[in-house]
């Protein structure tokens, strides 16, 4: 009972009007929601500001994205960018500069030439021959074709193979050997001996003391290897990048390079110095300047090379297993130097391996890559540059050479506006997403006259409208930013406004109305139906981006049109230095921040004023509430008083009632 009952001294449990027989509460309830009955209308208002408040974060929300909106159509390239297509990829791949002009048109590339890298190829005489003698360990004075393979000065480390025998297939006969017990000499002619007993009898497989390098010829078509065979011996043999000669009437087919030589793997002080006729120290050597340390007791020549195309030396070195060789490129391309070793090689390294020219280097200066173009206005030119990227052959574009070509083909230049539109469609869609809230937040409510049962009109009732109708300050955002969009922008008097490059502000706005028809509603309560009437005017906001009016005055004026948009005087600064003070947020755009943020942004401001007449309502509130509950203590406190008064005359007059009975 006390729950549903007003005021603050309502008893747990309570029987009104006992000895009156007047619920009395009933009473104070009534008296009460009098009292309390413009409550209702301050909380409405209440919810009204709550709700207004809730808008007004969402308004700011959506103007923080025109700002951020604004970054890239205040970026100057974009207005300057140009793409080129190439009529022939293979040769060369034609793509706009960012920031530099071109000019659009048609270019002839006449020829292309590309740029090459000066190389360094080493001398392939500093590793050891495998009939060379063996001038250190259990095999010192012996030649190295004569002792066990795996002891020789094989460049390619032999193995046996998982099985602990090796295998090797040649021409379908397979024939077993062991590196660590058998010579090459051994192993050679054992395969030979097998091949002629069971497939080739004019078979011969034999050493080449000229080239160090391992020959195979006969009669019938050659094959080497086979799925089932062991170890690596036609590598140690460099048979396995080699051309095999099956076009007869004799078959043949010869090492790539010497079973002997530089080995990768090895290091470089064991036994044999990884097969270095010169041996390395611990120390150091220099490419380019640059200086590399190298171990002999650490390092294998991988590492070695690895090394250096990790460093900043600027080129690439190389090891051909094929040759044996190993080459350093530079990174860069055209008649740059590779200078080895000027600024010391304290380790010996680089005439070890051969890449000075005291041991018999070779050195390849690179070439300049060489284009003719034939421009617009058909004036034929040759250019030259040091890189593949030609920049100067046609203005704005870069050329990037891929292979030499005689062959004519075109490169088409134009305006590439992609980005460009890409930009301006993310402000539009940006700007007229907040525009259109402030609309719908801002929209008169329609009045419309109702009546019952087709009767005249007895009462009117509010429709639509919107939570911030009749917020002018608000209003006064959109029309800021409306006359900003629709000023004069830039300093440029060919084009200085949005309009003029194919962005223009709507052209109607829609408006709530009743009309006046004697409609009735499904209770058959007379009404003025609302509906949507569409004015000549604008909302505010802008229409979708003619393309073509921008792309016209792009080519007629491009940097007019940016002083448009990114300008001291255009769009972003303007409208980016206005929402600062509007949100509190800065506005960055391409050139830094505009705009001066304020103690309290506008929004905010509107935002504290709501609360303030939030606290001010919710005062009243309160006061009425105490009031509405003191007034209900003191008549509970009187009725109950005067309950008591009644209870006790009523027990007087039972008892006079029972001695007049009883007398």
């Amino acid at each position: 009972m006390a729950s549903i009952v007003p005021g603050t001294n309502v008893p747990p449990v309570s029987f009104p009007g006992i000895a009156s027989g007047i619920d009395y509460n009933s009473i104070i309830t009534k008296l009460t929601s009098m009292t309390l009955a413009p409550n209702a209308q301050l909380n409405a208002q209440i919810t009204t500001l709550n709700s207004a408040n809730t808008e007004l974060i969402k308004i700011n929300s959506l103007l923080a994205s025109v700002q951020s909106s604004l970054e890239g159509i205040s970026d100057a390239s974009l207005f300057s960018t140009y793409a080129a297509v190439s009529g022939n990829t293979n040769a060369a791949i034609a793509t706009g500069i960012a920031g530099k002009t071109a000019t659009p048109g048609t270019y002839v590339v006449q020829s292309t030439k590309v740029a090459t890298s000066t190389q360094i190829l080493s001398s392939g005489s500093v590793g050891h021959s495998i009939r060379d003698v063996v001038t250190a360990g259990p095999y010192a004075g012996q030649a190295s074709d004569a002792i066990p393979l795996a002891s020789s000065y094989a460049a390619v480390t032999p193995s046996n193979g998982a099985s602990g025998q090796g295998k090797i297939t040649i021409d379908g006969v397979t024939v077993n050997y062991d590196v660590t017990s058998q010579s090459l000499t051994t192993i050679l002619n054992n395969i030979q001996t097998a091949v002629r007993a069971g497939a080739d009898a004019s078979f011969t497989i034999g050493y080449q003391g000229a080239t160090d390098t391992i020959a195979i010829s006969g009669s019938q078509a050659i094959t080497i290897g086979s799925a089932g065979d062991q170890g690596n011996l036609v590598q140690v043999l460099k048979l396995d990048q080699a051309q095999i000669d099956n076009t007869g009437p004799t078959f043949n087919v010869t090492g790539t390079s010497g079973v002997g030589g530089l080995s990768q793997t090895a290091p470089l002080n064991n036994l044999n110095g990884a097969n270095l006729i010169t041996p390395v120290t611990a120390g150091t050597f220099t490419i380019n300047g640059v200086t590399l340390n190298v171990d002999p007791t650490q390092d294998n020549l991988a590492s070695v090379l690895a090394r250096i195309n990790a460093s900043t030396a600027g080129v690439i070195a190389s090891f051909d297993t094929a040759s044996g060789r190993i080459t350093l490129t530079n990174k860069g391309t055209g008649p740059q130097s590779v200078v080895v070793g000027k600024a010391g090689d304290g380790s010996n390294f680089l005439s070890a391996v051969g890449l000075t020219n005291a041991s018999g280097a070779t050195s390849t200066v690179g070439t300049q890559a060489k284009v003719v173009v034939q421009g617009p206005s058909g004036a034929v030119q040759t250019y030259y540059s040091n890189a593949n990227a030609v920049t100067t052959a046609i203005p704005g574009i870069s050329l990037n050479l891929v292979s030499d070509t005689s062959t004519p083909f075109t490169v088409n230049v134009s305006q590439d506006t992609s980005e460009l539109i890409n930009a301006i469609n993310t402000f539009t869609s940006a700007y007229n997403g907040a525009i259109t809230e402030i609309n719908q937040a801002s929209m008169a409510p329609v009045v419309t006259a109702v009546g019952k049962n087709g009767l005249a009109a007895s009462a009117s009732q509010s429709l639509g409208g919107g939570v911030l109708f009749n917020t002018s300050d608000v209003d006064s955002i959109k029309n800021q930013l409306t006359n900003l969009v629709s000023g004069f922008l830039g300093t440029d008097r060919g084009y200085n406004s949005l309009s003029q490059i194919g962005l223009t502000l709507s052209s109607s706005f829609a408006q709530l109305s009743t009309a006046n028809n004697g409609a009735t509603d499904s209770s058959g309560n007379g009404s003025n139906p609302v509906q949507t009437t569409t004015l000549q005017g604008t909302d505010g906001t802008l229409q979708a981006l003619d393309v073509a009016k921008l792309q016209a005055a792009l080519a007629a004026n491009p940097n007019a049109v940016q002083q448009i948009f990114g300008g001291p005087t255009g769009l972003a600064y303007k409208v980016g230095g206005y929402l600062t003070t509007v949100t509190g947020a800065p506005t960055l755009i391409a050139h830094g921040v505009v705009g001066e943020i304020p103690k309290i942004s506008v929004l905010q401001g509107f935002e504290n004023s709501n609360n303030d007449h939030i606290t001010s309502l919710q005062q009243q509130v309160k006061q009425i509430t105490d009031s509405a509950n003191a007034q209900a203590n003191l008549l509970r406190s009187q009725f109950t008083a005067t309950e008591g008064q009644l209870a006790v005359y009523q027990s007087l007059q039972s008892q006079l009632a029972g001695f007049f009975k009883n007398g």
